[in-house]
């Protein structure tokens, strides 16, 4: 039974070349690298969260596109233990930016293609990185 739905956000920007924003767990939260991500609230959208989510995780406000990346998985959380399902995006802005992290993350990097591919750990993460760079391509992001 599913427990929470969140979105997956990979942020983006493709000013100069392409960098897509990986952010680091705290120990305490698992201290794993990952995209932006957070559940969706009670009266919320999936854009509604990711506008929401990226402010808070960033500090970022201003989303130049959202892509849907057509991928959705399942898993149970390592420290919660709930079952939670991922609906996964991207977005894009204009700039990179210095990102203000939330107490959730305690480094970030604005990673090439292959750094972000080293980074990611979970399959799905990966999937879904896979997915935004087939859409990059097919956008001529």
């Amino acid at each position: 039974m599913i427990e929470r739905t969140n979105v997956q956000i990979f942020l983006f920007t493709r000013n100069s070349e392409f960098k897509v924003l990986i952010l680091k767990r705290t120990p305490e939260k698992g201290g794993f690298w990952q995209p932006l991500s957070g559940g969706i609230e009670e009266g919320e959208n999936s854009y509604d969260t990711i506008k929401r989510e990226v402010f808070e995780e960033t500090g970022i406000q201003d989303i130049k596109n959202v892509f849907d990346l057509d991928y959705t998985f399942t898993f149970k959380a390592p420290i919660s233990r709930k079952w939670m399902r991922d609906i996964c995006f991207a977005a894009e802005i204009d700039n990179l930016f210095d990102v203000k992290l939330s107490n959730e993350h305690d480094e970030y990097k604005w990673c090439n293609k292959k750094e972000a591919k080293k980074l990611l750990k979970w399959k799905c993460n990966l999937i879904a990185y896979k997915k935004l760079l087939k859409t990059a391509r097919k956008s001529h992001l």
